[in-house]
């Protein structure tokens, strides 16, 4: 009887809208900044890598190119969409692979390399790290079973959980527009039902809203977005009802489509006045609105 052994691969796409823009971990892995940007006389980034698990873990970096669809999804491809760009022709790494204590911290460094005359516009690579599998904890046998039966076959299933950042060069002088769209309030007569925590939380039952957001232009941009609620017996009064962070439309897609589940307070039991749906960047406490759209409820 022959024991066959089977490595899983699990991809790990990032999606920034859930995390900080500072800071992502995820296992034993925490990495800062969740992003790098080269603009006008940028040429030199460092990330850093920390090992928050308790023993020693080697890392690999490694680039790859991904498209995202429009619900920000993302997945590997080998060839540019069109009008897409990779930066990862104009960028050099060191180390490119880091075996870090329990604790401590790596710094990987980014140095870019424009060439003369490159085109105007935005180059997006997307730099991923992973874990390499300890090869003595997967050196396993038989005698990690139970006694197998004949013709029956043990496997061994080994996860490597992957981490993306996008590395994003800027070139030019580069501008976007947005606009929203096709806003859809959904499941509000469920908004009063005597349901379990499980239900609340299944946004095809869940009151949720929907809409497309476009981008028009050269260039992405990371934004937040809020959903508000102005009741109309209170005009004076707002409710934070829903949110996004980070939210972005790379290049080369034209528009992307959200879904934002909606936490309302119990004492907005009839709800009669309008909902805004706003998409911003926000620095430094100046708010600068990129699109909104407004519709009644």
């Amino acid at each position: 009887m022959r024991f066959k052994k089977v490595s899983a691969l699990y991809f790990c796409s990032i999606f920034i809208v859930f995390f900080s823009a500072n800071t992502f971990s995820f296992g034993d892995l925490t990495v800062t900044p969740t992003r790098v940007i080269f603009e006008g006389r940028e040429r030199a980034k460092t990330i850093s890598l920390v090992n928050r698990g308790t023993k020693v873990s080697t890392f690999r970096i490694e680039f790859s190119e991904m498209s995202m669809d429009e619900y920000g999804g993302l997945k590997e491809i080998k060839e540019p969409k069109d009008g897409q760009k990779f930066s990862s022709d104009f960028i050099k790494f060191a180390p490119r692979q880091v075996t870090i204590e329990p604790g401590k911290s790596q710094t990987v460094r980014l140095l870019v390399r424009k060439p003369s005359g490159l085109p105007e516009g935005e180059y997006r690579s997307h730099l991923v790290m992973y874990a390499v599998p300890d090869s003595d904890q997967n050196a396993i046998s038989l005698e990690n079973f139970s006694e197998l039966k004949e013709k029956e076959v043990g496997f061994q299933v080994s996860a490597i959980i992957r981490v993306a950042i996008p590395v994003i060069i800027r070139e030019g002088e580069l501008e976007a527009s947005f606009e929203i769209s096709d806003v859809e309030i959904n499941n509000l007569d469920n908004l009063n039902a005597p349901i379990s925590p499980e239900l609340k939380a299944d946004r095809n039952f869940a009151p949720n809203i929907t809409f497309d957001l476009s981008r028009k232009g050269n260039r992405s941009v990371y934004a937040n977005v809020d959903v508000l609620y102005k009741d109309n017996a209170n005009p004076e009064s707002q409710y934070l009802i829903g949110s996004l962070k980070d939210y972005v439309v790379y290049v080369p897609n034209s528009h992307r489509v959200a879904q934002i589940p909606l936490d309302i307070p119990s004492e907005l039991k009839d709800l009669n006045g309008t909902v805004d749906v706003i998409f911003y960047k926000s620095e430094e406490g100046d708010k600068e609105i990129l699109a909104k759209s407004t519709v009644d409820i």
